[in-house]
């Protein structure tokens, strides 16, 4: 099926712009070829196509079974049996479609979709054995509502919400990623003490005041969201012992940072997901696992058990957090207890500091592990968005894009094109976009200082920074050649600086 980018092919110039104020999109003044570039993309994400599903059920609320129809064929049927059921769309010129605007009164729920850029209409065949269909773009298809029920696929008994607006979600983005690249620009730059066998928190904080949201100590998750990154940082093999401190392997440090965005992505969840060390259990905040010696239980089965559940969600659809929690306790509530024995295992309740023992518990144990991991780990990772609900506490959330490749969907991956810069000033300051490629900020710790984080990374060319590059191998011509090709532009008095200080090292 052709991809709404196609489908947008086919629209007149200022249908594309009704379609966007339809859809809430943004669109610039660039040309044509670009324009339904940015406006297919918009279209195209989970949200929105939701959104605008939902709005158009709203409107005409037999507009679902005419998408089921098409689900149910694949996608796609012929005009002639789609209209038959559904209503015909108006076949009018530019001039007569601007001069009536069947947009604003769809006569049927064929026009309402299709001006909504839910559907497409397009041929198949050729001369004499040519004929229309109405089609699914196949970009926005696994974001709509699929026919089968959850149970019937043997998913989660759980249904999705209404899709919330752009105002309250809280989508999953790369922090976490980014983060990893300061932990390794940290090491490889300063130093990362260990003290008892431990990273040394005069170090660890001076480390956490680079990253992009600083924390105090008095934010537990935040506190559990480093102590997973440097769980994955050492799972990953990027860090090794030498006497008292910790420094960079460098053969794995350099592969992962000469990978994409998007497979750094992948590769910080797999570590997560395979790692047998890492508790989540004990990890919850409002838990504390009592080390007794006579019980155990399994991180590693229990995530993957709890990921194949959360799996077998509708990629793109919302869902309450506790409506998640009731599905997975009537469906597969041992789930971290096969043996379906609650008595045995000594976990306390950080509130009461009393013993959580008993099915009757299962809301404050395996519930608060589930809760945890939805606003955890799997948001922390990107795997999941997340979504404040409308009033009280009832958390939404829906499997993001690269959240449902991971866990088994073959759905679309947008395309992830750096626009990021790199800027040089005339005082020596370097900005750091935050999607620019963690190899590049990583050379640039090598010979700059670290100034700032937010909203852009920050840093500063000094003469002591020079000379710590040089001790570490890093020459004038490297670093030179480095702005030229990866900044936007470098003054020409940096560049002759840097040319004085490496003529000064080489007379040295």
């Amino acid at each position: 099926m052709p991809t709404t980018a196609q489908m947008l092919a086919e629209y007149p110039d200022f249908l594309l712009d009704v379609l966007a104020e339809l859809r809430n999109a943004f669109l610039d003044d660039s040309s044509r070829e670009k324009k339904i570039e940015l406006l297919a993309a918009q279209l195209a994400d989970p949200t929105n196509v939701q959104i605008a599903y939902q709005e158009a059920v709203d409107y005409w609320p037999e507009v679902e079974d005419a998408v089921t129809a098409l689900l149910r064929e694949h996608g796609e049927m012929t005009e002639a049996q789609f209209s038959r059921q559904f209503g015909a769309i108006r076949q009018m010129g530019p001039a007569k479609l601007e001069r009536e605007a069947p947009w604003l009164n769809p006569e049927t729920m064929a026009e309402l979709l299709y001006y909504y850029g839910l559907i497409g209409r397009g041929f198949k065949g050729a001369g004499q054995s040519a004929y229309a269909i109405i089609y699914l773009p196949s970009d926005i298809t696994p974001w709509l509502p699929h026919p089968q029920s959850p149970t019937a696929t043997g998913g989660l008994p759980v249904k999705p919400v209404a899709p919330p607006s752009v105002a309250r979600q809280l989508l999953a983005d790369d922090s976490f990623v980014e983060d990893a690249g300061t932990l390794l620009g940290f090491i490889r730059t300063d130093r990362l003490r260990l003290l008892n066998g431990a990273p040394h928190p005069d170090d660890i904080d001076r480390f956490v005041q680079r990253l992009r949201l600083p924390f105090t100590s008095d934010m537990p998750e935040q506190v559990i969201r480093l102590a997973l990154l440097l769980h994955l940082a050492n799972r990953m093999g990027w860090l090794k012992r030498e006497g008292d401190t910790v420094q960079l392997t460098g053969n794995r440090v350099r592969a992962f940072l000469e990978q994409t965005r998007s497979e750094q992505r992948r590769l910080l969840f797999d570590a997560w997901r395979q790692s047998p060390e890492w508790n989540d259990l004990c990890r919850t905040p409002e838990l504390e696992c009592a080390d007794t010696g006579a019980w155990r239980n399994d991180p590693l089965q229990t995530r993957n058990t709890l990921l194949r559940a959360i799996g077998q969600l509708q990629p793109g659809l919302w869902y309450t957090r506790d409506d998640v929690v009731k599905a997975v306790k009537e469906s597969e509530p041992d789930f971290q207890r096969p043996t379906g024995n609650y008595d045995t295992w000594y976990i306390r309740s950080n509130n009461t500091q009393e013993f959580l023992k008993g099915f009757e518990q299962w809301d404050a144990v395996e519930g608060a592990l589930i809760r945890f991991l939805l606003r955890g780990p799997l948001h922390w990772l990107r795997a999941i968005d997340l979504a404040e609900p409308a009033a009280g506490s009832n958390l939404l959330f829906s499997l993001s894009r690269w959240g449902a490749g991971w866990l088994g969907h073959d759905v679309p991956i947008p395309d992830e094109t750096p626009h990021a810069t790199i800027t040089v000033a005339e005082d020596f300051t370097i900005r750091v976009a935050a999607d620019v490629a963690l190899a590049d900020r990583y050379r640039v710790e090598r010979f700059a200082e670290w100034q700032a984080s937010y909203p852009d990374y920050v840093y500063r060319i000094t003469q002591r920074t020079l000379k710590r590059a040089a001790e570490q191998g890093v020459n004038m011509g490297q670093v030179t050649e480095f702005l030229k090709t990866r900044a936007r532009q470098t003054p020409g008095r940096v560049l002759a600086a840097l040319e004085r200080f490496g003529g000064a090292e080489q007379v040295r």
